[in-house]
């Protein structure tokens, strides 16, 4: 398994991602009442936050079928998530720091600097396992 991540460096950082994810799907897809309400968020938005979620656990069983099979052609789901959460990371930090749409006194920067932080995460295995996911 570790040869598969170009030693235990990478399966880390790929470990503490597929942990990250897991909790923030989880909360958005089954705790999503609390999870909303914690941040202020009417339960109109209740949707939103599962679909967030249903993608999220998405990624996690990818994640978890990478992890036992192994991590060769699989640029496009490392890629993928990649640009996925920059996106968020960009859009997050610009509707709670720049527009402040939306804004509650329950507004936290958690958006922005865990999906920044998961942003840089993909990018180090992109480049960290580009002779094993670019095959």
């Amino acid at each position: 398994m570790i040869g598969n991540f170009n030693g235990i460096f990478y399966l880390v950082i790929f470990l503490i991602i597929l942990v990250m994810n897991a909790f923030y799907g989880f909360n958005c897809l089954f705790n999503t009442k609390n999870f909303i309400s914690k941040y202020g968020i009417d339960v109109t938005a209740a949707f939103f936050a599962r679909f967030a979620g249903a993608v999220i656990v998405g990624a996690v069983l990818m994640q978890l079928y990478i992890l036992f099979r192994g991590t060769e052609a699989t640029w496009a789901f490392f890629n993928f998530m990649f640009i996925i959460m920059t996106i968020i990371a960009i859009s997050a930090f610009y509707t709670g720091e720049i527009d402040k749409l939306g804004r509650t006194d329950q507004y936290s920067r958690e958006g922005w600097l865990s999906t920044g932080g998961l942003a840089i995460g993909w990018a180090i295995l992109c480049f960290g396992l580009a002779d094993k996911i670019y095959i």
